[in-house]
C-alpha cells in the first residue's frame, strides 16, 4: 500500500502536468491556426480586390454604352433605315453584353441582375421604338423615337444598375 501511495505521490503531479501542457499545445495551434487563416484570407482579398474594381469598371462603362444617347450616336451614322439601325442597335447591346458577362463572378447576383436588367429594357425600349416608325424611313426617326422614349423605362433600369455597382465598390473602400 504505501509503495502505491508513493507512486501516486509522482504520478498524479506528472498527469496534471501533462494534461495541463497539452492544453496548452492545443491551444497554442488552434490560435496560430487561425492566425494563418486569416493572413491567407487578407492575401487573397488584396490580389482578388484589384480584379473586382476592373470588373465594376467594365460594366460601368457597359451600362454607359448602353444607354440610348451613347448607343444611338455610334451606331445611327453606320446605317441608313429604321430595320439596319434596330439590327445595329441590338447587335451593338448584345456584343458588348457578351463581352463582358464573366465579370458576374466578381458582383453580387442582386448586382448583375440589375445589370442583366438594364440590358433586357434597353433591348425592350429599342424594339417597341422599332414598332413605332416605319422599317423604311431614315433611322434618324427611330434614333429620335428611342430618345424620347428612353427616360420612360430603361434609363431608370441603367441608372438603377450603375447605382448599385458604386455602392458596391464603395463598400470596398470601407472595410
Amino acid at each position: 500500500m504505501d509503495d502505491f501511495l508513493e507512486l501516486m505521490k509522482y504520478t498524479v503531479p506528472s498527469l496534471v502536468v501533462l494534461i495541463f501542457t497539452l492544453l496548452l499545445v492545443r491551444w497554442f495551434l488552434k490560435s496560430e491556426n487561425d492566425r494563418r487563416k486569416q493572413e491567407l484570407l487578407i492575401g487573397q482579398r488584396k490580389d482578388a480586390l484589384p480584379l473586382r474594381i476592373v470588373a465594376y469598371e467594365r460594366l460601368t462603362l457597359f451600362l454607359e454604352r448602353i444607354s440610348a444617347e451613347s448607343i444611338v450616336i455610334r451606331e445611327q451614322p453606320n446605317t441608313s433605315t429604321v430595320k439596319e439601325l434596330q439590327a445595329a442597335l441590338l447587335a451593338a447591346i448584345r456584343t458588348e453584353y457578351e463581352h463582358n458577362m464573366a465579370m458576374q463572378v466578381h458582383l453580387p447576383p442582386s448586382t448583375w441582375t440589375l445589370v442583366r436588367n438594364a440590358k433586357e429594357e434597353m433591348i425592350r425600349t429599342v424594339n417597341i421604338s422599332a414598332s413605332m416608325v416605319k422599317p423604311e424611313n431614315p433611322s434618324i426617326a427611330l434614333g429620335k423615337t428611342i430618345l424620347e422614349q428612353y427616360p420612360n423605362g430603361a434609363a431608370y433600369h441603367v441608372k438603377k444598375a450603375l447605382d448599385s455597382l458604386k455602392v458596391d465598390v464603395q463598400s470596398f473602400y470601407s472595410l
